[in-house]
């Protein structure tokens, strides 16, 4: 059975390997600019949705954190993806300083029960529970993992204020007729420098279900054919009041089947200012960036 599976493995990323066309999540409406006021529509949508689902009250936050769970859809096990190794239906805790890219990942269970993995103004580090250790390396995997799924969780309260936002138009997904937004830095057609969203505002509860995305930054290098997915939310009210993701479905390309992904990600147990934001900078005197990057020489 593993043959078959490596196999198929292979088989299929030669054909991902095959794909090379750039990603436009533009819709032919927004390219032709036939859109009117389709910068103003696009953030003050954006808006909404960031006041309908509380971001606004995470924002005042210090930190906060939460329980994971990933689920690896089988196949995918086997394709170097996975940013947290050996965290398949294992328990892991993630603690997030708000407005940044700052954060700890530490297994709860498995073979890496009591390691942390964190990263400090793009700086990855590796410790252990109830131990002084502390290592410094520059793990893209893990440095990567930890700022994109903050960023997966925060992305309502930052995408308002991008650089580029424009109102993309209607599309139907589940039978429901979703606004949507284009977000991106830049420029405003497709470059290598800077990713991508296609933002999916629910019309009824002005939530953000999905958001679809194109990666060109991944750890390790990829066809395009897989620097492109979407992220399936569903969301939970917090004791603060911000709905948060209580389960994120990952899918390859644009939205399919709900029960069609790569991975998922359960979220439970969230905590608000429950420990001293000190803990999440470990490391003395690097530079403080934020939600920002250090320029590259």
């Amino acid at each position: 059975m593993k043959y078959y599976q490596r196999a198929f493995a292979l088989l299929l990323l030669i054909v991902f390997l095959q794909s090379c066309k750039t990603v436009d999540l533009r819709s032919e409406a927004l390219k032709s600019q036939s859109i009117e006021n389709a910068e103003t529509k696009g953030r003050d949508l954006l808006s909404e949705a960031k006041l309908a689902m509380g971001y606004d009250k995470l924002e005042h936050t210090q930190v906060y954190q939460v329980n994971a769970k990933f689920n690896w859809k089988g196949i995918w096990l086997l394709m170097p993806m996975n940013t947290f190794p050996g965290n398949n239906n294992k328990e892991l805790l993630l603690k997030l300083a708000t407005n940044s890219f700052d954060g700890q990942l530490t297994y709860l269970e498995g073979r890496k029960k009591g390691t942390i993995q964190g990263v400090q103004s793009w700086t990855g580090y590796k410790a252990e529970t109830n131990s002084d250790y502390l290592k410094r390396h520059e793990c893209g995997r893990y440095i990567w993992g930890l700022a994109t799924y903050h960023y997966l969780m925060e992305a309502p309260m930052h995408l308002p204020k991008a650089e580029i936002v424009k109102y993309a138009g209607q599309k139907e997904i589940d039978n429901i007729n979703y606004d949507t937004v284009y977000v991106t830095w830049g420029s405003e057609a497709p470059n290598k420098t800077y990713d991508r969203l296609l933002v999916y505002v629910n019309p009824e509860t002005k939530f953000i279900d999905l958001l679809e995305v194109t990666i060109n930054d991944f750890f390790l290098p990829m066809p395009k054919g897989l620097q492109h997915a979407t992220a399936r939310y569903e969301r939970t009210k917090t004791t603060i009041g911000t709905y948060l993701p209580s389960h994120i479905t990952i899918q390859l390309k644009s939205p399919k089947d709900p029960k069609n992904k790569v991975y998922s990600v359960g979220f439970d147990n969230y905590e608000f200012d429950s420990f001293e934001k000190e803990k999440l900078y470990p490391i003395q005197g690097l530079s403080y960036y934020g939600l920002s990057k250090p320029s590259k020489k």
